[in-house]
């Protein structure tokens, strides 16, 4: 037999497929438990020592072999979770228990042998798996195992292979995570070799498409922290209805380094756009789009094209896309859904190669707009098209001064924030709010709407690589090619803070499932497990997304989660000191010179520390002397990322300049500054319109800079990632 070394393992290169193939010839849908832990223990996963018995007297003799006590199981074709049926029999101590046992466990419809296994002791139980998903491919799961396991419910997921700094995430993710430390006077779990099993499952999953699921339950902790599979469940795709073409495609993930299939650089610095169903009617999209190209001042060559010509908004109007006098860059269609088709024929015709299909009406509605949809896509492929859409509200480029957006927005203020959203409409609203409210612009934003040429994977790649873009906001429902996804963002995260809303889930449960692993295998989790490990931060509030992109727009990413605030109240000391620690924030102790001044300035009978009772100072000495005083200690002190000033703004405490904290900004400008505000409504708008204009973020609601604050802090840490 070939011994052949595989990453971590020494695997028996020929063994594990004949136990497949054997299981399958004989028609079998699952190897047997016997057989599983065979197939297992040739990838290093550890198994309890266990042999096969057709009789009471064959269990017995097998028991002194091994030793007692022992564990009785009764094993079948149809027989997967024993304990069900009363299958198990546990602490066997002498050879008539195992023979009474054995007899009764024979009566069992089904039993067609017995398991007899050594008795392992360990009170801690985990399990782990692999289930194949149908968007993301095989998964490998992990969490509390045992007879509790879906009852618990405690699980994470991650998409294979799987990384061992991607194992050990999924370890202390698990909300028992603690079972795994030191308990009870027991070692804490061995994470190499727990890591290892992880791996191993992943790289069965990518070596094996025979296996369609793995189930090992419980995995079970043993006094000296060593782990053993004392029941593990292999299902085989051994029925047509499993057959691999129902499964994402299942090979080791592409090289970070695999080519698009076009530069979608015109989409984003078009020298001439042409505007198909040009309109002379404000407020008619048609219409929109040309004021919106013409507000923001872009400076290329704008053609409009309308049957009935003539001149809109000084520009001339062409009859027909063949009437135009050149090839465009790019071309905008907003017409009917049903006449789609034909005008992205003609541009194929007039050799345009990038398309923005903005109109609605194709497969989100009925089948005959699915068809329609389709017949665009035959469109595409024939002529080698770029096409961003349909149902879309557009996309925005402020580099080159360009949009194609139909919604009113005007001018769009420029920035070093991205942002992509599956559905066109979301990402316009997002942006008429960012610009009226929140004070800050953007780079580019891609409305993908349905999505049938350029994805999210595209659009993130192109981001990647776009100097203008310094960070990235996403909202997805959806994901087209979620594998491909994940190496993209494998590749994004560590130059690039990317922030992920995901709503929305797929149907789950099609395929039925005997394994633990795939009925719990909810789509969301699968989703969250494959976000971890591609860097991503997911959030699930959309004003965070907003929030998030204001700070990453205007400040620095804080270089770690280690916060100072300054109150004017000593309840909000304690209220938000407990907030920072739920949110994974640390107030670290300051230094010994930035404890002396901030004492310097406040009365000598307040003991002054981290967080600082800002209070004393300011109402003694006045409110911008004691938070300017106060900021820039901290803003010195080395063990400090990020400065939340809780500003009082009221008449009788006196309202202060605000220049201060703007001169703070700059100075320390490699720290995090954000400003939050408690007094009258009046002072605290006008101190965030006199922030943000000067590039200083501020947050109405006193908990949002730090939750906030949580969210870059998790950006940083994937940034900080080991490659």
């Amino acid at each position: 037999m070939i011994i052949k070394k595989w990453g971590n393992y020494f695997m028996k290169n020929t063994e594990p497929m004949d136990i497949i193939q054997n299981a399958l010839t004989k028609g079998q849908s699952a190897l047997s438990e016997y057989d599983a832990k065979r197939f297992l223990s040739c990838f290093g996963i550890p198994v309890n020592r266990e042999a096969i018995a057709h009789s009471a007297d064959s269990a017995a003799f097998e028991a002194v072999k091994i030793g007692f006590p022992v564990v009785l199981k009764a094993c079948g074709a149809n027989l997967f979770h024993k304990t069900e049926v009363g299958g198990v029999v546990l602490n066997l101590k002498t050879e008539d228990q195992v023979r009474e046992a054995s007899e009764r466990l024979f009566k069992i419809n089904g039993c067609e042998e017995l398991l007899v296994q050594e008795m392992v002791s360990g009170e801690r139980e985990l399990v782990c798996g692999l289930s194949r998903d149908e968007q993301f491919g095989p998964c490998v799961m992990f969490g509390f195992g045992g007879i509790f396991t879906e009852l618990i419910n405690d699980a994470v997921f991650r998409i294979a292979p799987l990384t061992p700094e991607d194992a050990l995430e999924m370890i202390k993710e698990i909300r028992t995570r603690k079972l795994t430390d030191s308990f009870r006077g027991q070692p804490a779990v061995d994470m190499d070799e727990l890591s290892k099993i992880l791996v191993a499952l992943g790289e069965i999953a990518l070596q094996f498409e025979e296996v369609l699921q793995i189930d090992i339950n419980p995995l079970k902790v043993q006094p000296e922290g060593k782990l053993l599979s004392v029941d593990a469940l292999v299902v085989l795709k051994g029925r047509a209805s499993d057959s691999p073409e129902q499964f994402a495609e299942q090979k080791p993930l592409e090289s970070p380094s695999f080519a698009i299939k076009a530069d979608l650089t015109p989409f984003f610095e078009p020298d001439s756009v042409a505007i198909i169903g040009a309109s002379a009617v404000p407020g008619k999209p048609g219409h929109e789009v040309i004021r919106n190209i013409q507000a923001n001042g872009y400076k290329g060559k704008l053609y409009l094209v309308n049957p009935k010509a003539g001149e809109i908004l000084g520009l001339p109007v062409y009859s027909s896309i063949e009437s135009l006098p050149t090839r465009t860059d790019l071309a905008v269609i907003i017409l009917p859904a049903a006449i789609c088709p034909q005008a992205l024929r003609d541009c194929a015709g007039k050799g345009i190669k990038h398309v923005v299909i903005s109109a609605g009406g194709f497969a989100e509605v009925d089948d005959s707009g699915a068809q329609i949809q389709q017949d665009l896509i035959e469109v595409i492929h024939k002529n080698e098209m770029r096409v961003l859409g349909p149902n879309t509200s557009g996309h925005i480029s402020t580099p080159h001064d360009f949009t194609s957006t139909f919604f009113p927005l005007g001018n769009i203020r420029r920035g070093k924030v991205s942002y992509i959203a599956q559905t066109g409409n979301f990402a316009t609203h997002t942006m008429k709010y960012i610009l009226s409210a929140e004070n800050f612009g953007v780079s580019r934003v891609i409305g993908l709407g349905n999505a049938i040429d350029i994805d999210e994977s595209e659009a993130l790649k192109y981001l990647a690589a776009d100097t203008a873009t310094d960070a990235i906001l996403i909202y997805l429902e959806s994901f087209k090619q979620p594998r491909r996804f994940l190496e993209i963002a494998k590749n994004v995260t560590p130059r690039k803070p990317v922030i992920m809303l995901k709503s929305g889930s797929t149907e789950a449960g099609k395929h039925a499932a005997v394994a633990h692993t795939a009925a719990m295998a909810a789509e969301d989790r699968v989703v969250d497990g494959m976000l971890r490990q591609a860097g991503i931060v997911r959030i699930w509030d959309y004003t965070h997304l907003i929030l998030a992109g204001k700070a990453l727009s205007m400040a620095p990413l804080p270089q770690g989660n280690r916060v100072s605030f300054l109150a004017p109240s000593g309840a909000m000391l304690v209220v938000l000191t407990d907030l920072c620690t739920r949110l994974g924030l640390e107030v670290p102790a300051l230094e010994p010179n930035s404890l002396q001044r901030i004492q310097e300035i406040s009365p000598p009978f307040i003991r002054m520390r981290n967080p600082v009772d800002i209070w004393a100072a300011a109402s003694t000495k006045g409110v911008e002397f004691g938070y300017r005083e106060g900021m820039e200690a901290v803003l010195k002190d080395p063990n400090i990322d990020a400065v939340v000033p809780i500003l009082m703004l009221t008449k009788e405490t006196g309202i202060p300049s605000y220049d201060f904290i703007v001169e703070l900004a700059h100075k320390y400008s490699q720290k995090t500054i954000f400003v939050t505000f408690s007094g009258e409504k009046q002072y605290m708008e006008e101190c965030k319109e006199y922030l943000e204009q000067r590039g200083v973020p501020t947050f109405p609601e006193i908990e949002r800079p730090f939750e906030v604050l949580s969210i870059l802090a998790r950006c940083r840490k994937v940034m900080k990632r080991p490659n």
